[in-house]
């Protein structure tokens, strides 16, 4: 019985690592491997705008991420083309508006009217607050401990002294 859970698993383990990759093979045999090589002249260099514009534009082809790190086919033709654009001389606002246009303005990762900016900006003001009360604390804490630092005497004599004085303290409170 033991071995024949033994077997079964190493088949099931088998099985949920090979049928995976086949489907994957198997999935588009039509579809050539994309070559990131093709893009790769027209995305290299700088271009004054176009990070912050990919930044602010979602991949159409999910709707999960922006078109700056997305890697799909139509994620690169949309970089390839705001680059162009960009070179050419449009200002980012109209090639964004142009997008909006054309895709909805779901194709803006921080749509128009969204809370987003304004609890960053609360959060900025937050932090700032939170720093001058840290300040303000901080400057307190160093004032108390300087004000007892005047109060401790500096030099509290010699020993000698000290030891003559305890011992007639002690012997006071014996008689």
């Amino acid at each position: 019985m033991p071995r024949l859970r033994i077997g079964l698993s190493a088949v099931l383990a088998v099985a949920l690592l090979v049928l995976p990759g086949f489907a994957l093979a198997q999935s588009d045999p039509e579809a050539p491997p994309e070559d990131p090589a093709r893009y790769a002249p027209e995305l290299q260099g700088y271009v004054p705008g176009a990070a912050a514009l990919e930044g602010r534009i979602m991949a159409p082809c999910c709707w999960v991420q922006t078109i700056d790190i997305h890697g799909s086919e139509i994620a690169n033709e949309l970089r390839v083309e705001i680059r162009k654009r960009l070179r050419a001389g449009e200002t980012s606002d109209a090639i964004q508006a142009s997008l909006v246009q054309r895709y909805g303005p779901r194709i803006l990762a921080v749509p128009p009217g969204s809370p987003l900016k304004s609890v960053a900006t609360l959060l900025a003001l937050g932090l700032v607050g939170a720093g001058a009360g840290a300040l303000v604390m901080l400057k307190r804490w160093r004032g108390r401990t300087l004000a007892l630092a005047g109060t401790v005497p500096k030099k509290l004599g010699n020993d000698a002294q000290l030891d003559a004085r305890l011992d007639a303290e002690l012997r006071a409170l014996d008689d």
